[in-house]
């Protein structure tokens, strides 16, 4: 079912309804015990399951645990259906089923409360790396776990990214282990660091952005922005703009 675009809300509410119809079709004639969608656009469908029940806190997830979710997006002019899986706020899995049934079926078994390994059983489709099942055996902290859920995003998001150099900026600047306890923040697609997990962000070092003719611009404090032709380069610089580690 591809979901062409919209001009005019009505258009927008009318395929909203078309694509829960189909969901809603789909799930009868396969005896899912799924509930309706929890909110309906016309290309995103959300579903939630009960309230989880709390988990030890290791400053992962703070406040009460929110109940497991997904979130299915259907195939459009521009992009394939996907399917993120949440457990609490956290996409633990994601990727892009070969069509809707498929992907209502990991739905039913994920809200139903399956782990993690049965979920890559009955969806190979889904990308679900080591780091959520470390995390789904003892909780991550949260700036570890912003690093390892954007860097999921950048490959198998929904609108993943495909310029190399900005993966390879990512993957260059996890590796350093000064910036990897630091949370990443993104500006389009320069990266820079805060000291603090949360907003207001807290700056610290320099800011990276990879350059559409190649190379990286590295700006640092108030000094001369610097040139660099590889992610190693840049992120070497970044590192050493940090304030110096307390003796």
């Amino acid at each position: 079912m591809i979901l062409p675009p919209h001009e005019t809300q009505a258009e927008r509410d009318a395929s909203a309804a078309r694509f829960g119809a189909e969901l809603a079709r789909l799930t009868a004639a396969a005896g899912l015990p799924l509930p309706p969608a929890r909110r309906l656009t016309w290309c995103t469908a959300e579903f939630e399951g009960p309230p989880a029940t709390p988990a030890p806190h290791h400053g992962a997830e703070p406040g009460p645990p929110a109940p497991d979710r997904a979130r299915l997006r259907g195939e459009s002019d521009r992009y394939p259906p996907h399917l993120t899986l949440y457990r609490g706020r956290l996409p633990l899995a994601e990727g892009r089923p070969p069509d809707l049934l498929p992907a209502l079926r990991a739905v039913s078994a994920w809200l139903a409360g399956a782990d993690l390994a049965a979920i890559r059983r009955t969806a190979p489709f889904l990308h679900v790396q080591e780091w959520a099942f470390t995390h789904e055996r003892t909780p991550l902290d949260r700036i570890e776990l912003n690093w390892r859920v954007r860097m999921q995003g950048l490959a198998h998001g929904p609108y993943p990214v495909a310029r190399e150099d900005v993966k390879a900026l990512w993957e260059a600047a996890f590796a350093q282990p000064r910036l990897r306890r630091l949370r990443p923040v993104t500006s389009h697609y320069t990266l820079w660091f805060s000291s603090t997990p949360d907003y207001p962000f807290e700056r610290v070092g320099a800011s990276v952005e990879p350059l559409h003719r190649g190379g990286y611009l590295v700006r640092a404090g108030g000094g001369e922005p610097a040139t660099v032709a590889t992610a190693a380069e840049a992120v070497a610089l970044a590192v050493a703009a940090l304030p110096p580690e307390p003796v």
